[in-house]
């Protein structure tokens, strides 16, 4: 939605302004001093210096799942649609998300899974119906009823983040989105966000579960997404106002076979969404 403008220059200025006589505001760094002092606050871990470009950005179309993890980065200001004044339309089979892991287990899965949302959709409804207030009739829905919220965050706690969520002991959800936003920091402040990701990446050691197994899938990962942004740097260095887009789905995302879908839409008499696309959009003002 909105991000400090020119995050490595005023990052740059202010920091090396602390070792001159002159004060933030008037220090014009040169490029070479502002990559010099991005790549010593990142290998010093410096947080002052770290925490003066900020990032606002909303996520939606993910489960109070997700949602319920990310809150738990606290170092950031976080404001999530509210179940209590929002009434959830349950008229289509789109208002709940569909794990991938559901999703590959094949049209029998997917229809036992849709089936038990429906219910809860009824209940929720029922309850609605009979007078019980939206924030009382919420405790029938389930945890993959899709919600959206908008964070704040500087770039030391985003890149905390990612050195997180982008391992694949992340869940799915979190993880696309980890590695979006990293896609997005590669396009907004480059020098800031090269190198990040899961701690393989950004430390070259393993603190998950996988014992370093997993490390060509993040090494991947984050190649495939530098492959794109560099694709498309160009587009967006153009583009002087308005809304940016760049499709991640074949990187992070899912999609589920035709075949698959024709059984679930003969199985509902309508549309679920299966698929899971990934998109990134950023706002140039």
């Amino acid at each position: 939605m909105n991000y400090l403008r020119e995050p490595e220059r005023t990052l740059g200025g202010a920091a090396w302004a602390t070792t001159t006589e002159q004060a933030g505001a008037e220090f014009e760094p040169t490029e070479k001093q502002v990559g010099e002092m991005i790549k010593y606050a990142k290998t010093m871990k410096l947080s002052s210096v770290l925490d003066i470009p900020f990032f606002v950005f909303s996520i939606k179309d993910v489960s109070r799942s997700f949602t319920h993890q990310w809150v738990r980065y606290r170092i950031a200001a976080h404001m999530q649609q509210s179940l209590r004044y929002t009434r959830i339309s349950t008229d289509n089979l789109t208002w709940f998300q569909v794990p991938p892991e559901i999703s590959k287990r094949g049209s029998e899965a997917i229809i036992e899974y849709v089936k038990s949302q429906m219910h809860a959709a009824e209940t929720y409804e029922s309850l609605v119906k009979r007078g019980v207030p939206a924030e009382d009739a919420r405790f029938a829905l389930p945890i993959g009823v899709k919600t959206h919220i908008t964070t704040g965050m500087n770039a030391e706690e985003l890149l905390h983040v990612m050195s997180q969520r982008c391992c694949m002991d992340a869940q799915w959800e979190i993880r696309a989105a980890a590695y979006a936003l990293y896609a997005m920091g590669m396009l907004v402040a480059p020098r800031i966000f090269r190198g990040a990701g899961a701690h393989c990446v950004s430390e070259g050691v393993c603190r998950g579960r996988g014992k370093g197994k997993c490390k060509p899938y993040a090494h991947g990962t984050i190649k495939k997404l530098d492959a794109l942004v560099g694709k498309n740097r160009k587009r967006y260095a153009k583009l002087r106002k308005g809304w940016f887009s760049l499709d991640l789905t074949a990187v992070l995302g899912h999609t589920v076979p035709d075949d698959v879908k024709e059984d679930i839409s003969e199985a509902f008499d309508g549309d679920v969404a299966v698929d899971l696309p990934v998109i990134l959009r950023i706002k140039k003002w």
